[in-house]
């Protein structure tokens, strides 16, 4: 307004100028102009002020429609939504700090308050679900990621994700493997999505759902090879103590079970034990001698001679075999000492108990053999293994005793 109030006065004191110089007042001056058959005729001061007073209009026209220019409202509104993102995003920042640093009641204000934003995140929502998931309140925290997923949709996997965690740590495992189950719908190769459903299965032993989860945790290599190695050899062994009363299934079991895994110690002499349990005994016999003679180990050894499969004897002829190229071996020793007792052979027990303890020393050894001396009349040397037995276990005592009268 400054600058057209300046404007029309230069103007004014310029037609002012013009008058009295060119001696307007005296002879204004004749215009005409004609255009077919219309004329326009004034006299040059007129003119002089007409446009004068034109152009003041339309310069206050523009000035007007300046001030009132919609790019600058639209500009306004913007600056106004980026204040409005910023302090959104301020608060957010702030919130996740205070929860860095343990303040969960700082956070939980500051992060509810950038929620509030029409510019939130999503970050908003899922830091508030994990703040009450600290304090405990699982079902408040599940709230906030419901509303975190109604109002970003397209966070929806990775919110699902975080909901599987929760679920998972307040151990409620079933709501756990549905959302699990439902985003692997979508994500099949997923790790951490497998990672998860590897822990779950493994909370509720569902040995089925973990074997068929196996082959994708291999292909997305989830697990490093061992940890691979062992969690198969858990899922056999689950399988074979869940059909623990059927003789038929636990063979099947084992008959799809690897070639590698047939041979470790651990799941031969469960498979034995619970094939005798549910009455197979000539099966867990045969499983036995079945694994040593391609893979030799101390561990089933000793399962085979606690074998009791009612042939015994059949038993010692075998272990008596082994010895043949096995003369100084422990286990198999005790094996053969154990097998005999069994078979009633009290004098080759004997023999193979005294070889097995003036070898090594062992507190089972002893209280058996100290057993048989026993029933054998031999109290003395009875009272000796049981002594030895005692020491060898860390079990004997140095405190005084009363002496008989």
């Amino acid at each position: 307004m400054i600058r057209l109030f300046a404007w029309s006065l230069l103007v004014i004191v310029v037609a002012l100028t013009l008058s009295l110089t060119l001696g307007f007042p005296q002879d204004p001056g004749y215009l005409l102009i004609a255009f077919g058959n219309s004329a326009f005729e004034t006299s040059i001061f007129a003119l002089l002020v007409a446009v004068c007073v034109v152009f003041a209009v339309l310069r206050l026209v523009w000035t007007i429609v300046s001030g009132l220019n919609p790019w600058r409202l639209v500009s306004a509104g913007q600056r106004l939504r980026a204040r409005r993102k910023a302090n959104a995003k301020r608060s957010t920042i702030q919130g996740l700090l205070s929860l860095v640093r343990g303040d969960s009641a700082a956070s939980a204000k500051l992060l509810e308050k950038g929620a509030s934003e029409p510019d939130a995140s999503s970050i908003n929502y899922i830091a508030l679900a994990y703040v009450a998931n600290q304090k405990g309140e699982v079902d408040t925290a599940l709230e906030w990621l419901s509303k975190g997923e109604s109002a970003y949709p397209d966070a929806k996997s990775t919110i699902e994700s975080v909901r599987a965690e929760i679920l998972l740590q307040a151990n409620r495992f079933e709501e756990c493997v549905a959302v699990l189950q439902n985003l692997r719908s979508n994500s099949p190769a997923d790790t951490n999505l497998l990672r998860l459903l590897y822990k779950v299965y493994a909370q509720l032993e569902d040995w089925d759902a973990l074997e068929r989860l196996l082959p994708a945790l291999v292909k997305q290599k989830v697990m490093a090879v061992e940890a691979l190695s062992s969690l198969a050899d858990a899922v056999l062994l689950g399988q074979l103590r869940n059909a623990a009363t059927n003789a038929s299934e636990l063979q099947q079991l084992w008959k799809k079970a690897k070639a590698s895994q047939c041979e470790i110690p651990a799941l031969v002499t469960e498979y034995s034990k619970l094939l005798l349990h549910a009455g197979e005994a000539e099966g867990a016999r045969r499983a036995l001698e079945k694994a040593l003679k391609k893979r030799w180990d101390s561990e089933t050894v000793l399962c085979y001679g606690k074998l009791d499969s009612g042939l015994a004897l059949k038993q010692l002829l075998t272990a008596e075999h082994w010895q043949r190229s096995r003369p100084s071996d422990a286990a198999l020793l005790l094996t053969l000492a154990r097998l005999a007792l069994r078979s009633e052979l009290w004098g080759k027990a004997r023999e193979y108990y005294e070889a097995t303890l003036a070898m090594q020393a062992d507190a089972e050894a002893f209280v058996e053999y100290a057993g048989l001396m026993r029933g054998l009349g031999f109290d003395a040397e009875a009272d000796a293994a049981t002594r030895s037995a005692l020491e060898t276990a860390g079990l004997s005592s140095s405190l005084p005793t009363p002496r008989s009268v």
